[in-house]
């Protein structure tokens, strides 16, 4: 922040304020041009300047020596910013009138702006000599030194002011713009320290030190004056924006994300500043490391302060994806795609990041949305296949995919992930010749795909059909696993379905000895087992386990009153 933040702009702004009373005053003289001298006025009051020079110029062609349409004109014509003329008229206006203060204000500040300082030179130190108590002459003469590079002798202008008038905020504020010119910034921090010592409520003031200080290289103090301010205006979003930069630039991100945080609650800075700010710091993965909570916090600021900037979501569902919180990264572009209308790699990526967290209800519902726009994406019915499975919508699942064409699905495992669930839904619907056919066509294509052999056949074990089939795709998956215990299980259940009881006998216990014995259905197999080859206590010990595991408890409980009753 400058001092000075534009010559001689104090002036220009007095003189623009000046009271109507000067044309009411002139309008008195002749009536020959009162009319148009008072609708000039008005005009200009309306924000009509182009039809308020019109009338001034007819009062001029009427009256070339009225003094305050020359006045009115060069203001105008400087708000136009044709200097030139405007100079015309403030020094038309001037020497018509010499002994007006306005109007000698006004002609001075179109030379600021002109830059004729000799010229402005000449009129103060006249005035300084006609009027040497009133001090505004050589205050203003020292405002033109500093304008034409004199800073020389504005300061020692200046300075003799102090000796015979005293203090005053005013020089003292003048001498600092003096000595920023000049870049000496620690003269010009000792200068604005004066007057905070008179007013240390005022934090424009405190503003200007801290830029001085940080001008000087001193950002510790810079850093002191901001920490002030916020102490008198805690929501100062220049304060707390300058600190975020400071600590930045020393590397304390800790201290620099905290006063981030606070400066993004505040709608002074754009949404769109505060997206690409995150954005740079959300693409580095440095940052996402070691900073993930500071940045996380940052995130649900400017999701709570700027609702309507959606952008921010996808920024937000990034950054959970690397840091792996899936479920959080979904509803993140869940919420995005709720209110926008999205692609459809957004669309994929959703259905992925609800696959993976298990969220299979909302894996269903996203589906359904995407296939509205993108309805004949056969990736997208694989999904929504997933979740229907997952939350036992059977139905839907077989009606979606009977929608389905598998060769344009995007990668070869969905198609066989997708017959599978299939047969899994025509399986538990009761479609079993419908269910089986899928099952072996499906083995047929992937022989080495253990998982199918192994449902199927521990399907067709639980129904009691085709056991010797079973038996072969069961043996073929041991083979492959001998130490999988789920395998283990299917295995001992197709020989117990066989009656071949001793062998099923040595099949779970070895499933049992690999991890199964805290499984329920395991042990449940293990008791039926144990009761067919007559040891009614072990079969008690693997039901009451089951039990204990969380399995059917009217069921067990059933099967153990069973053991008692029969010999």
């Amino acid at each position: 922040m400058r001092l000075r933040k534009g010559f001689f702009v104090w002036i220009f702004l007095g003189v623009l304020l000046l009271p109507e009373s000067l044309a009411a005053q002139e309008a008195e003289k002749s009536s020959d041009y009162q009319y148009a001298l008072i609708e000039a006025v008005k005009q200009k009051n309306l924000g009509n300047p182009a039809e308020a020079v019109k009338l001034y110029s007819l009062v001029i062609k009427e009256e070339p020596t009225c003094a305050v349409a020359h006045y009115e004109l060069g203001l105008l014509y400087l708000m136009a910013n044709q200097s030139g003329t405007a100079e015309s008229h403030a020094r038309k206006a001037y020497e018509l009138e010499p002994g007006n203060r306005w109007y000698l204000l006004s002609y001075l500040n179109v030379l600021g702006v002109n830059e004729s300082f000799d010229a402005m030179e000449k009129i103060l130190r006249t005035k300084m000599k006609d009027d040497p108590e009133e001090v505004e002459w050589p205050y203003q003469l020292a405002s033109v030194y500093l304008g034409s590079g004199k800073h020389g002798k504005a300061i020692r202008l200046l300075e003799e002011i102090e000796k015979q008038r005293g203090y005053s905020d005013k020089i003292t504020l003048l001498k600092a713009s003096v000595y920023e010119s000049e870049k000496d910034f620690g003269a010009a921090l000792k200068e604005i320290e004066r007057i905070l010592a008179l007013f240390p409520e005022d934090l424009q003031l405190r503003t200007v030190a801290a830029e001085l200080a940080m001008q000087d290289g001193d950002e510790d103090k810079a850093a002191g004056y901001y920490l002030e301010i916020l102490a008198i205006d805690s929501t100062n979003i220049f304060a707390l924006t300058n600190l975020t930069d400071h600590y930045r630039r020393v590397e304390d991100f800790d201290h620099s994300f905290y006063y981030m945080g606070r400066s993004f609650q505040s709608s002074q800075i754009e949404a769109q500043k505060k997206l690409a700010v995150l954005s740079a710091y959300l693409s580095d993965e440095h940052f996402i490391t070691h900073y993930g909570t500071a940045l996380e916090n940052l995130l649900q600021i400017v999701l709570a302060a700027n609702p309507e900037q959606h952008q921010v979501k996808l920024l937000a569902a990034d950054f959970f994806i690397q840091k792996h919180r899936y479920p959080d990264a979904f509803f993140q572009l869940d919420s995005y795609l709720n209110v926008e209308r999205g692609s459809y790699p957004m669309y994929m990526q959703a259905l992925l990041l609800a696959s993976a967290s298990g969220l299979n209800s909302e894996l269903v519902s996203l589906a359904d949305r995407a296939l509205v726009f993108f309805s004949d994406s056969s990736d997208i019915r694989f999904f929504k296949g997933i979740g229907c499975y997952e939350t036992a919508r059977y139905e839907a699942l077989i009606s979606n995919y009977g929608e389905m064409n598998l060769a344009n699905l995007s990668r070869k495992e969905y198609v066989g992930q997708a017959k599978m669930l299939y047969a899994e839904a025509l399986y538990r619907t009761g479609a079993y010749v419908v269910s089986d056919s899928v099952f072996e066509e499906l083995i047929q294509e992937e022989p080495e795909n253990s998982m199918v052999m192994n449902n199927y056949s521990y399907y067709l074990a639980e129904r009691g059909e085709k056991l010797d089939l079973a038996k072969k795709l069961s043996s073929q998956t041991l083979q492959r696993e001998p130490q999988n215990a789920t395998y283990l299980d299917t295995y001992a259940w197709i020989l117990y379905k066989r009656k071949e009881f001793v062998e099923a006998e040595h099949v779970i216990l070895k499933a049992l000895s690999l991890g199964g014995e805290n499984d329920v259905e395991v042990n449940e197999h293990a008791a039926e087992i144990q009761r067919a080859l007559g040891s009614k206590e072990l079969a008690r010990s693997y039901y009451l386990k089951a039990l204990i595991l969380g399995g059917d408890k009217e069921s067990l409980e059933s099967k153990m009153k069973d053991l008692d009753e029969k010999p």
